[in-house]
């Protein structure tokens, strides 16, 4: 069950709310402490801002589980303070890297145009966190060639077959190497039956040869002369999948186009823009200054989290971490749950976000902006109601 904590987010911690090693990743985007006049409060001394974060941190590490990972967001103005802080809560052995995050081109800074915040990333233990990956068409400029291939190539194989279709796709995945320089395209050069995309991996092994024999699918190979067969197991998990391909009579697996991984890049392209105009396509236009991406946090869950995962948001602002679990819960047919902590911190007064409350009919604090997102989220996907609201 997916669970909304409204109240202080350090007297949720302290009160024992959530259980202890029971969340895989936690996303905390605190306040950057700018003195910027936003619709909430952003504006402590230094000392003051370190120590309130600090208790937060110690806090929540102790919810995390030993293969859990935790994502800070954060800009120039306070990065190297929290670099060290973090360093001492998580231990630095413990500190995985930190994202670079593009921004928005401005054009109004007497010196430097800064595109880009930061997001620092460490984890309970790096002896448990497993590899992070990602889905290269989970990537949204990734997704965007790899759509446009297969869609001009089906286009291909429906109408001339498979020999044109693979005319096609050597001319698509040319161009893309040309001027994308996206050369891991060159391994999918076959098309199946089903005008699916593929490259295909070899299944001997190098261990000495064997006859491998599985009446279970009608298959009998003879030895190599210098390698040996993969496992009986593997042959039927693949034949079973449809991922047993032969060429010249010689099996290979199959990997499809949509499925192929990469690691995580350390330079992420979520524009800070791309927050507001998730809100907007919803007509919630206004709620809240300052939204993160929908995809920028659906990233972040994706190379972290496996069904089942909770994700624990403690700075929970307009929401976008919910509406991000429930996009990855659809799209990847995963069921990752949220838990987020917000205070009833009032807008301030004739902000933008102020008047969109009025305007809705809530009352104008944080807590109800999020609330209201979360209400339209699940209205717009056509999802029950699956959440508590926990008034602290």
């Amino acid at each position: 069950m997916n669970k909304i904590f409204i109240g202080d987010n350090l007297q949720v911690l302290e009160e024992g709310l959530i259980e202890k090693e029971s969340i895989k990743m936690i996303y905390i985007d605190p306040p950057y402490n700018t003195k910027s006049k936003l619709s909430y409060k952003d504006s402590l001394d230094e000392e003051e801002w370190l120590s309130e974060l600090e208790k937060r941190l110690v806090m929540s590490k102790s919810l995390l589980k030993s293969d859990g990972i935790v994502f800070i967001s954060i800009d120039d103005n306070e990065y190297s303070e929290l670099k060290l802080l973090c360093d001492r809560v998580y231990n630095k052995k413990n500190y995985v890297g930190t994202f670079i995050v593009k921004q928005a081109q401005r054009s109004n800074s007497k010196h430097l145009n800064i595109v880009h915040e930061y997001i620092l990333v460490y984890c309970k233990d790096k002896k448990h966190l497993g590899k992070l990956s990602i889905k290269k068409i989970d990537i949204p400029e990734q997704r965007q060639v790899i759509d446009t291939i297969k869609r001009e190539v089906g286009v291909v194989f429906n109408r001339y077959g498979m020999s044109e279709a693979r005319k096609k796709l050597k001319e698509q995945i040319n161009k893309y190497i040309v001027f994308e320089d996206l050369h891991w395209l060159i391994n999918y050069y076959n098309v199946d039956d089903n005008g699916r995309i593929f490259f295909a991996t070899d299944l001997s092994a190098p261990i000495p040869p064997n006859t491998l024999d599985i009446p279970e699918i009608g298959l009998h190979l003879e030895p190599l002369p210098t390698r040996g067969w993969q496992s009986k197991s593997k042959f039927i998990e693949l034949h079973n999948k449809g991922l047993l391909y032969f060429r010249d009579g010689r099996p290979y697996a199959k990997h499809y186009i949509e499925d192929a991984e990469d690691n995580v890049s350390s330079i992420l392209n979520f524009c800070s823009k791309q927050g507001t105009t998730d809100l907007k396509r919803m007509g919630l236009e206004g709620l809240f200054d300052t939204p993160k991406s929908v995809e920028l946090l659906k990233y972040l869950i994706r190379i972290s989290c496996t069904t089942n995962d909770i994700v624990l948001d403690l700075y929970a602002g307009s929401g976008t971490t919910a509406q991000a679990v429930y996009e990855v819960n659809k799209e990847n047919r995963m069921e990752v749950n949220y838990y987020l902590v917000q205070s009833e911190e009032i807008l301030r007064e004739k902000s933008k976000p102020y008047r969109f409350a009025i305007k809705n009919g809530y009352e104008p604090t944080v807590s109800n902006a999020l609330l209201f997102r979360i209400y339209k989220v699940c209205k717009e996907m056509n999802l029950e109601k699956d959440y508590m609201v926990i008034k602290n």
